[in-house]
């Protein structure tokens, strides 16, 4: 972006206006490849909520060690995204102010966990800037959709993209989204990753787990763990159980998580009459998590396009894959990504209850091969572990050092 010249090392600074202990997909991505980071981080991120409950959860997080990260929660986040809206511009004002104060003396590295707001905050900041700076943008698929319904968010991506020195996708898929919009944004695709080790959970341990659920052995289970809503598609799975235990599949399915659609799911394994074949354990912690995948035979999440809300790739994909068990995904967006499909799972349609039915068939009658793509998943899990795709983003940025330095950088004007 700005030129001016500095000796003083960079500095580098994570721009997202949500955060962990919250959990998300794309913050747990940024908070594992810069807790590895090489130097400090910052993380600059909303103030702590009024709700006094989730903010001291938030400062109990803060307080605990998190790697090269330093995490600064004083941004303004605005009810409303609209550059019409005179709350809006005063929020990117004070964020943009307080970026600088964070900058340090020279060149500044800013990582944005998306086009918008932060992204645009982020550009804002280059723009208004005297100092050098690069501008880092993660693109994830979901919010891509969204700014092509808006003509104010698809003007931010648009601006956002074509002035980023890099955007980092998730998918080959989300590579698309982003090139539709900005046909000349420099785009490498880095998968998401996933913490391999800690599915490694004993035999006896997750068959423990397993006997709470209160199944018979010959029980196929399945599981999804994931928010519930519309395009994580719970219900076509609630449907097949009640299918396919019409045919005599001994299936069974753990809902995990919480979300919107969680009445009407519930409501839906009543009316099948399945309701003692279908678990909601609800929200809960990392641990139990894990232990639903060790304990479950197959891993399920058919999500399907709703609107403008897609799948941009699935990091529960390699989780299950990381657990050992075989996942059957979608089609639509980035899924078919993070299976492959033949090897460690099945790829469907969604869509259709015939194809969601038939995978769960095939699996559930076919012991061997669950276990050899639960074999071929702990491979696939390992090449993605966490720390693989933290150094793929540091040599990525560090290339864009070197480009500078040989003279070779050329954004185009934004």
């Amino acid at each position: 972006m700005n030129s001016t010249p500095h000796s003083s090392a960079p500095v580098d600074v994570v721009v997202t206006y949500d955060f962990l202990p919250q959990i998300g997909g794309a913050h747990t991505w940024l908070y594992e490849v810069y807790r590895r980071w090489d130097t400090a981080v910052q993380l600059y991120t909303a103030a702590y909520p009024q709700d006094p409950a989730v903010a001291a959860r938030a400062r109990k997080f803060d307080s605990e060690a998190h790697g090269a990260l330093r995490i600064v929660r004083s941004a303004h986040v605005s009810e409303t995204l609209s550059l019409l809206d005179p709350r809006c511009l005063r929020q990117f004002a004070h964020n943009v102010a307080d970026l600088r104060r964070l900058r340090g003396p020279g060149h500044v590295r800013l990582h944005s966990l998306r086009a918008f707001p932060e992204g645009f905050t982020s550009y804002l900041y280059a723009k208004t800037s005297l100092r050098r700076s690069t501008l880092i943008t993660y693109a994830h698929g979901e919010e891509i959709m969204i700014a092509k319904t808006s003509r104010q968010l698809g003007f931010m991506a648009r601006r956002v993209y074509s002035a980023s020195d890099l955007v980092i996708v998730n998918s080959e898929n989300t590579r698309g989204l982003v090139l539709d919009i900005s046909p000349d944004a420099k785009i490498v695709c880095i998968h998401p990753g996933v913490a391999s080790k800690s599915f490694a959970i004993g035999r006896e341990e997750a068959s423990s787990y397993r006997q709470s659920w209160c199944w018979p052995p010959e029980a196929v289970v399945l599981c999804t763990v994931a928010r519930m809503e519309a395009r994580k598609n719970h219900a076509a799975v609630i449907r097949a159980v009640s299918a396919l235990r019409r045919e005599g599949c001994p299936v069974a399915y753990v809902c995990g998580g919480d979300g919107p659609e969680r009445p009407a799911l519930e409501a839906l394994a009543r009316s099948l009459g399945v309701e003692s074949w279908v678990r909601f354990p609800g929200p809960m912690p990392e641990r139990d998590k894990q232990l639903i995948f060790c304990a479950s035979d197959i891993h399920i999440m058919p999500s399907i396009q709703v609107g403008a809300m897609i799948e941009g790739f699935g990091i529960v994909f390699l989780e299950a894959a990381a657990a050992g068990k075989p996942s059957i995904c979608g089609r639509s967006g980035g899924q078919a990504e993070a299976v492959k499909d033949g090897v460690t799972g099945i790829v469907v349609d969604g869509a259709s209850e015939a194809e969601v039915c038939a995978s769960i068939r095939r699996l559930a009658a076919d012991s061997d091969l669950r276990r050899a793509m639960g074999e071929a998943g702990l491979s696939w899990a390992a090449q993605h572990d966490w720390g693989h795709g933290a150094r793929l983003v540091r040599e990525q940025v560090a290339s864009l050092a070197g480009n500078e330095a040989a003279g070779r950088t050329d954004r185009p004007a934004a």
